[in-house]
């Protein structure tokens, strides 16, 4: 259910909606074109997408049509639709804001607010009654647009789910409109199409690519363009649209010829507009070859609007103040008998059965309803008897009936078998089938708007024939009674509700509609005749039995107007007939000074319901006056007759003066015989200027009082203008701080789609195989590079990691990424390719910017140069150490912190120590200290830094366990690649047995008495 009130500004509007409120009228929105123009209605639910993107990208810029889009969307979803579709077209798209004219060639798009409508050509948001249920905005819409643009309304049904915009649609046809539906085969979701085409009220079928040329052919037709003149409801059809009409009849058995000769027009136009024919003889060719189309033609011409409790109001009033006094006085069990004419697919009678069921739980009782609903269309009365319907009839019936009357089915809701147990559907021509009879209720909603005069009197006729005393009937908002007031009284003025007086012309109607004549054509002048012989023969039976309970003098009985209905015994001293155009009505009849006490009388009579009598009327008859008692009451019974008027004529002896004597010369003449008349006559002057003057007063007070009403709604007009005019600036300003949201929104999207074309330039360009992937260890994105690892194509993202062939050798991928996911450390790990490249592996949680882990990233180093240098190293140094190892000389390699890397064989024979006990020991602390020689410190520590090489340094040291030694020390300093630290090769030659044997040196580590400085 939708509450149709406009969306305001949060703490600020002061707009109080109310259930059928409607927005600004038309002369209050600004900008609308003066030339109308067709607004198409375009619905597309799930798989909506790719058709509007094909539907809109074949619309020409200039079509000279406005397209509005109604999708379904999530409440505070903010849509990226517009930006979408406007990359297909060069016509604006912009959302649909509220209070925004629509103008031709432009698109507008629904947004999740609420529901979209259009009145005066102006968009509304309707804020939705009732959040929580079933959203139907696409029916919303369509139904809007059809009440507001009449033939002019388009409705296009795209891909969706479900059933919405069915009901729209049949709403759009029913205003003349055109409608369209997605061929099933080529939507992605085939639901919504479905169900519009199963309605059989779709105009084209058509894959979406060729919609736009269709649509465009029809809107430039004479149809959509022309703009109806003055009277043309009045016109007759053209000699074309005639024999179009016979060929109806000769093909279905129905004549039109009842029907307003411009609906007709207008329906047939349409059917030209919708096969692209030049005129109404072309059309006449195509029917002449094609009948099948008449068919179409016929259920054309039925279409009626019709819905569940249509106009709410109405069927409130029925159900609260009606329905009740019609059950209070009858007994339980007793039978209640409704007709529903004109009831199309069945909404109205069932909406009608659910009153009834209300009402009987209300008072507690049980009564026998039959409802007899009728239609012409045999395709319509199939639909009702199935009682299913769409989900669209959600907005319609509220959830408290649909839980209690209705079973909810798929995609639709089914009338309960208790209800459809009320209602009996049949075929029926109301025009020329007899009617059902003694009826308590005569439903007929706007289908007499549909007929000419006659047909409407005909009808109405009908109706009152019907139903019995006090019976209802039920009307449209936009039909009446007309001229029927002395068959009908009023019940309810505003919605058409009103009651039989009595049945005043049965028995007529039950000759007219025998079985005889019920298949021929009317003929109007034998049914005057027979109304009249009719009456002549059946009214003076009830009239007469009720003047025989009393005698009765020459009367007459008139209605409240006046008109005479019968007349008894011998009236003519009272009553002749006027000159002109014969006419029975008793004031204009009445001789020469009745008039005036009769017209009093009546008056009279009518508003104080009492008898009035007068005597002593003076009546001018034959050239001479007579006097006569004028007795006028309001008949009660018999209650066929109840409320008319009985009026009484009875002569009065009229005492003849006395003889006077002639009188004298210069006397004034007698009087005797002009005071009386004199004085009746001022005396009925008195009273006739005292009831004129009451009136009078009566009528004041009424103006006074209808001044007073005009007054206070004049000033509630003006506070709701005022309220109008409030909630318009706040609209203005709602509007201009959504367009600012939306430039901004659009600007953050450009500056995000500029981030994200460099961050994938970024990944792009560093050459680094990169993989991201969700909890579930699917991927969500890769670079170039990693596709030379894993074979991954863009389809792949989605699919899990585990299902992708991977180059490289390691079976262990899927498990170091679990270990990762669970303890957040990061892992790496050194893999080969299976073409013997290295790659670095590392494994690290994917952390958005609120801190939040949500997957990994896999990145994949080419380490292959890195290893291919260590290999190098590694057999570079095997090299040299195997070179070190066969050298005879001892010789040492150190770090540059002097700790010895390594040692050869000759350096271990010679001063008897091992690899393992010097490798990473300063060379100063070998052996207890034997080699913190000083000349080696100078060596090591003053001279090499200054130079790469030093060659032939002579050093001469005893050496504990192994005596003096004179030693040669050649020294080069060794600079690495790749920036590794630097390292000193010591190479060691003794020559003492060159230099004799030396004595009396000191032990290295220990002090010298003579000098510590060592000899050269």
């Amino acid at each position: 259910m939708v509450r149709n009130k406009p969306i305001p500004k949060k703490g600020k509007s002061k707009f109080k909606g109310q259930r059928g409120a409607t927005p600004l009228p038309h002369r209050l929105v600004p900008g609308r074109p003066s030339k109308p123009f067709p607004i198409v209605g375009l619905g597309a639910s799930a798989g909506g997408l790719e058709a509007l993107e094909k539907f809109i990208a074949q619309v020409p810029a200039e079509s000279g049509i406005a397209f509005i889009v109604v999708t379904h969307q999530h409440p505070g979803h903010v849509s990226m639709l517009p930006e979408l579709l406007q990359k297909h077209t060069r016509m604006r798209v912009e959302p649909a804001v509220d209070g925004a004219t629509v103008e031709p060639n432009h698109t507008y798009l629904s947004s999740s607010e609420g529901y979209l409508a259009i009145l005066n050509g102006a968009l509304h948001v309707m804020e939705p009654e009732d959040p929580g249920s079933l959203r139907l905005p696409i029916d919303y819409f369509f139904r809007s647009l059809a009440d507001d643009q009449k033939e002019k309304a388009i409705g296009i049904v795209l891909s969706g789910t479900g059933t919405d915009g069915t009901l729209g649609l049949k709403a759009i046809k029913g205003a003349a409109g055109m409608t369209m539906a997605q061929e099933p085969e080529s939507a992605k979701y085939a639901g919504m199409p479905n169900s519009a085409i199963a309605t059989g009220l779709v105009d084209y079928i058509l894959p979406v690519d060729q919609m736009p040329g269709r649509l465009l052919a029809y809107a430039k037709g004479p149809y959509v363009a022309l703009v109806e003149p003055d009277g043309a409801d009045e016109a007759e059809l053209p000699e074309p649209m005639q024999k179009i009409n016979v060929l109806l009849r000769l093909r279905t058995g129905h004549d039109f010829s009842a029907y307003k000769p411009n609906t007709i027009r207008r329906r047939i136009e349409r059917r030209i507009n919708i096969h692209q024919l030049k005129g109404p003889q072309q059309y006449l060719q195509l029917l002449h070859d094609n009948p099948n189309e008449l068919d179409l033609m016929f259920r054309e011409l039925l279409i009626g609007v019709t819905h569940f409790f249509r106009d709410p109001e109405a069927f409130d009033t029925l159900a609260k103040t009606i329905l009740p006094e019609l059950l209070a006085s009858r007994p339980d069990s007793s039978a209640v008998r409704v007709w529903v004419a004109g009831c199309s697919t069945g909404e109205e009678a069932y909406s009608l059965a659910i009153l009834f069921q209300e009402a009987m739980d209300r008072v507690k009782k049980h009564f026998t309803v039959q409802i007899f609903g009728t239609d012409l269309d045999s395709h319509a009365i199939h639909i009702a008897r199935g009682g299913y319907y769409p989900e669209g009839i959600a907005r319609d019936v509220t959830s408290k009936r649909l839980a209690r009357f209705f079973i909810k089915e798929e995609n639709g809701y089914r009338v309960k078998k208790e209800i459809r147990e009320m209602v009996i559907f049949a075929t029926q021509n109301v025009l020329k089938d007899p009617p059902f009879t003694k009826l308590d209720v005569v439903a007929c909603r706007n289908l007499l708007i549909y007929f000419k005069p006659e047909a409407q009197r005909r009808l109405l006729e009908l109706f009152h024939y019907a139903l019995k005393p006090h019976g209802i009937l039920f009307l449209g908002t936009s039909e009446s009674i007309s001229s029927f007031g002395d068959h009908f009284a009023v019940a309810n003025k505003k919605w058409k509700i009103f009651t039989s007086k009595g049945a005043i012309d049965k028995p007529a109607l039950q000759q007219e509609f025998s079985p005889a004549v019920s298949n021929t054509e009317p003929h109007p002048k034998a049914e005057r005749d027979g109304v009249e012989e009719t009456r002549k023969l059946h009214l003076p039976v009830v009239i007469e039995k009720m003047l025989l309970k009393c005698f009765v003098p020459a009367s007459v009985i008139v209605n409240d107007r006046g008109d005479i209905i019968y007349i008894h015994g011998r009236t003519g001293d009272f009553l002749e007939a006027a000159a002109g155009q014969p006419r029975l009505n008793i004031l204009e009849m009445a001789r020469e000074g009745l008039r005036v006490e009769l017209s009093t009388a009546l008056r009279r009579a009518v508003s104080q319901d009492r008898e009035v009598v007068q005597g002593g009327i003076r009546v001018k008859t034959n050239g001479d006056f007579t006097s006569v008692r004028l007795t006028v009451r309001k008949l009660a019974e018999p209650e066929t007759i109840r409320g008319l008027i009985l009026v009484m004529f009875q002569a009065e002896p009229e005492l003849k003066p006395l003889p006077v004597r002639k009188a004298a010369r210069g006397a004034a003449p007698p009087t005797s015989d002009l005071v009386p008349a004199l004085e009746r006559e001022l005396q009925y002057t008195k009273e006739t200027l005292q009831s004129t003057v009451e009136e009078l007063e009566t009528s004041n007070e009424e103006l006074k009082s209808t001044n007073e009403e005009m007054q206070s709604t004049n000033e509630e007009l003006q506070s709701v203008n005022e309220e109008l005019e409030t909630s318009k600036e706040e609209m203005q300003s709602l509007n201009e701080e959504l367009q600012t949201v939306n430039a901004q929104l659009q600007a953050k999207v450009d500056d995000l789609g500029q981030a994200n074309d460099d961050m994938q330039n970024l990944l792009n360009s560093m050459e680094i195989a990169t993989i991201f992937l969700d909890e579930n260890f699917k991927v969500k994105r890769f670079t170039v590079e990693a596709t030379k690892l894993v074979n991954l194509i863009p389809s792949d993202v989605g699919r899990p990691l585990a299902d992708l062939a991977s180059n490289l050798d390691y079976d262990r991928l899927q498990t170091d990424a679990a270990e990762v996911l669970r303890r957040l450390v990061p892992k790496r790990r050194q893999v080969r390719t299976r073409k013997g490249d290295w790659r670095e592996v590392r494994i690290s949680p994917y952390r958005t910017t609120e801190n939040v882990i949500d997957g990994l990233v896999v990145t994949f180093v080419d380490i292959n140069a890195v290893k291919q240098a260590e290999e190098a190293a590694r057999l570079g140094r095997a090299y040299a150490e195997s070179i070190v190892a066969t050298v005879r000389e001892p010789m040492v390699v150190l770090d540059k912190n002097l700790r010895v890397v390594s040692i050869n064989e000759a350096f271990c024979r010679v001063f008897g120590l091992s690899q393992k006990k010097v490798e990473g020991h300063l060379i100063y602390t070998l052996n207890h200290g034997q080699w913190d020689i000083p000349q080696l410190r100078k060596l090591l520590e003053n001279i090499l830094p200054k130079n790469i090489v030093f060659n032939d340094f002579k050093v001469t040291h005893r050496f504990l366990g192994v005596g003096p030694k004179v030693l040669l020390l050649n020294a080069r300093r060794l600079v690495r690649e790749s920036g590794l630290p630097a390292m000193i090769l010591l190479a060691i030659e003794d020559v003492t047995a060159q230099s004799g044997n030396p004595r009396n040196l000191p032990i290295a580590g220990k002090k010298s008495s003579r000098s510590r400085r060592p000899a050269r």
